[in-house]
């Protein structure tokens, strides 16, 4: 009966993963981003956008080029608004496309009266493209090259809130806050990540998954810190299948072998294959050389804070577990529903290559 029980439970657990899945690979969460610096004069909120190429295509293809059409659309989606009133948009400027094939966008808000604190309520773009990122800086009008505050808005954090417009803030913690935040997120949001660590956890005792986990955390933080910093290159189209890899090797190993000895070792080296593509998110990004060392730190440090709660709970409940004779069973059976996830990622993004 417990073994009947087992199994089911393995093949309802595949079933999930096999409908939920495919393409919900963590190194990928990070779709389309914008950049926005908003400053403050007087009654006026000017709110100025920079969008990359994808984004523009995305414009253009889903609201079109019409000014018309672009204000309603702005102004539908970012919200501005003081403790007392919300601020309505007044007019949008589209400037000429840069040589990159940026566009900058202003937009300009009125709050009537005095007022001191601001919130921004930002949805842009994110009915189009869920996992869109924007990253919004508070500057001076003087100096738009100075940072009082700023966040990373996104689907699930879309609102900016600032005591004092005037006042500058720590915008290192800001900073770090924020990007520590977006690890997070991008950790939990990709099936291909959880599934390999508890793949990896899945089989072997409480010591050698400590060593195994932690392995992979010291390389996929080496590869990640290199990468970033321009000292190791591999393309997305060779990377994301080797990720796909990776899990079709170590769910294989569960199924096929009864004494797994030294994970830890094989873990390290696909580490810093999973490095690389947790790197490819931040690549995207426009950020200054001054805050690459803050901004790659705190998104690793998000990342390994949800990666040690996935594995925390993971272990506590693969402790439980194997208190019932069924639990290798289970194991094996969780281990191949992995294993043919796999072998579908690595189809699909080799065929998308």
């Amino acid at each position: 009966m417990h073994n009947h029980l087992a199994r089911l439970f393995a093949a309802s657990v595949c079933v999930f993963f096999l409908i939920a899945s495919p393409s919900a690979a963590a190194h990928e969460r990070i779709g389309s981003f914008s950049h926005a610096v908003v400053t403050v004069t007087g009654d006026t909120v000017n709110y100025y956008l920079n969008l990359p190429p994808p984004v523009v295509s995305l414009l253009h293809t889903n609201v079109g080029d019409n000014v018309g059409d672009l204000t309603d659309f702005l102004g539908s989606e970012i919200r501005v608004a003081t403790s007392d009133r919300e601020c309505p948009l007044a007019h949008v400027v589209q400037a000429p496309p840069l040589k990159s094939g940026n566009m900058i966008v202003e937009l300009l808000f009125r709050c009537p009266g005095d007022f001191t604190d601001l919130t921004i309520t930002s949805s842009l773009f994110l009915d189009l493209d869920e996992s869109h990122t924007q990253f919004l800086r508070l500057a001076p009008p003087d100096d738009p090259g100075q940072v009082l505050h700023e966040a990373v808005l996104t689907e699930s954090n879309r609102v900016f809130h600032v005591a004092d417009v005037q006042s500058g803030g720590s915008a290192s913690v800001d900073r770090a806050s924020a990007f520590a935040k977006l690890g997070i997120e991008h950790l939990l949001s990709g099936y291909d990540h959880i599934l390999f660590l508890l793949t990896v956890i899945v089989g072997i005792s409480f010591i050698e998954s400590l060593k195994a986990v932690t392995s992979f955390t010291l390389a996929h933080s080496l590869t990640m810190a290199l990468a970033f910093l321009g000292e190791i290159s591999l393309p997305s189209s060779i990377v994301e299948p080797l990720i796909a890899a990776t899990v079709i090797f170590v769910a294989f190993e569960n199924v096929t072998s009864k004494n797994i000895r030294k994970r830890w070792i094989w873990t390290f080296f696909f580490g810093l294959v999973h490095g690389l593509g947790f790197v490819g998110a931040l690549k995207v990004m426009t950020i200054s050389r001054s805050e690459l060392v803050l901004s790659l730190v705190s998104f690793n440090i998000g990342i390994e804070l949800a990666q040690l709660l996935v594995v925390a709970i993971a272990m506590a409940a693969l402790r439980h577990a194997k208190r019932y004779s069924w639990h290798e069973i289970f194991n094996r059976g969780f281990s191949a529903c992995v294993g043919l996830l796999g072998c579908a990622w690595l189809v699909q993004r080799v065929m998308v290559a």
